[in-house]
């Protein structure tokens, strides 16, 4: 793998994600505006970029790779859950942060990240085979993830001596049939059973998706400018986490499966690069609604995110 291109395509992303650093910096953009943009990616842009990565691709002789997908998704969540467990023992949190360490190691930025990224360096014939991780995710964060936010929230709230006032975040159907499931949804059923789309709407998509990655970022350079970096870079927890979750697992899981199974190289390449992603902001705002401090969480994204631009070059090194 060519990590010059690699480089090249973080380097992109962060110029975009550096835009919308200044266009905070700057109050072009407020707290509402961002919340309402964002939103509209969520629910819209990224839905409709995940329906044109499938749109029009043939799915004669692919049943092998996709079984193939299938097995490595499951084999990156199952890994992710025994680190849960592993990193949290080495950083040595407090009690009240383990089960958000456990939650930042098990869910990483798999769509508003993993998708520019990896379509980036595969094409958008990549989207196919990210759309299971992105099932998989929402159907993990929505019970267990939901789980460990709870639990961290109760925790945390006794170390404080404060009597839970707010009702606890559970599992709900509604909250699971949200956009990016249903469009990865259908975006299976379009490329499996081949179902034809207009040119029409082929090119709406076309349209809706290419707006997609550089709102992604702007909205995620937006985030890193609310927070105090100061006193991320200053908390060395957090590097280490860094270290071990985004540089040392990734690549030491590549080393011990590359050569082990004959593979398909861009499946195996999504595998290690989603392994390779930053934590999901979405864990900050679980543990927020669960009454957990999501500080830690906030750091965690924030560090993670910037320093991926070095850690995902590194990883693919090894690809």
């Amino acid at each position: 793998m060519n990590v010059q291109i690699i480089l090249g395509q973080m380097l992109m992303l962060f110029a975009m994600m550096l835009i919308g650093y200044v266009i905070w910096k700057k109050n072009w953009l407020d707290e509402s505006a961002y919340q309402k943009l964002s939103r509209i990616v969520v629910n819209i842009f990224n839905p409709v970029l995940v329906i044109y990565g499938v749109a029009g691709k043939s799915s004669a002789g692919n049943t092998g790779l996709l079984l193939q997908n299938l097995g490595f998704v499951a084999l990156y969540f199952v890994i992710l859950w025994a680190m849960s467990y592993a990193i949290p023992a080495i950083v040595r949190p407090t009690y009240g942060e383990k089960n958000l360490y456990r939650f930042m190691t098990m869910f990483a930025n798999v769509g508003f990240m993993g998708i520019p990224v990896i379509t980036g360096i595969y094409g958008t014939d990549s989207m196919i085979y990210i759309v299971f991780y992105m099932l998989a995710y929402n159907l993990l964060i929505y019970t267990y993830g939901i789980n460990l936010a709870g639990k961290a929230g109760a925790i945390q709230r006794q170390e404080r001596g404060e009597e839970h006032t707010g009702d606890k975040v559970s599992f709900s159907w509604k909250r699971m049939l949200n956009a990016g499931v249903i469009a990865s949804v259908a975006a299976i059923l379009i490329f499996i059973f081949q179902i034809p789309l207009p040119n029409m709407v082929v090119g709406f998509c076309d349209y809706i998706g290419n707006a997609t990655i550089p709102l992604s970022m702007l909205l995620i350079g937006a985030s890193i400018a609310k927070v105090n970096l100061k006193a991320i870079f200053s908390t060395g927890r957090i590097y280490l986490f860094t270290l071990l979750r985004m540089v040392v697992l990734p690549i030491i899981v590549t080393l011990l499966l590359k050569n082990m199974i004959p593979v398909n190289e861009m499946i195996f390449g999504v595998f290690i690069l989603q392994m390779s992603m930053p934590v999901g902001s979405i864990v900050a705002l679980m543990a927020k609604e669960n009454g957990a401090d999501e500080t830690c969480c906030t750091n965690g994204i924030v560090l993670t995110t910037l320093l991926s631009l070095i850690t995902i070059p590194v990883v693919c090194i090894f690809l």
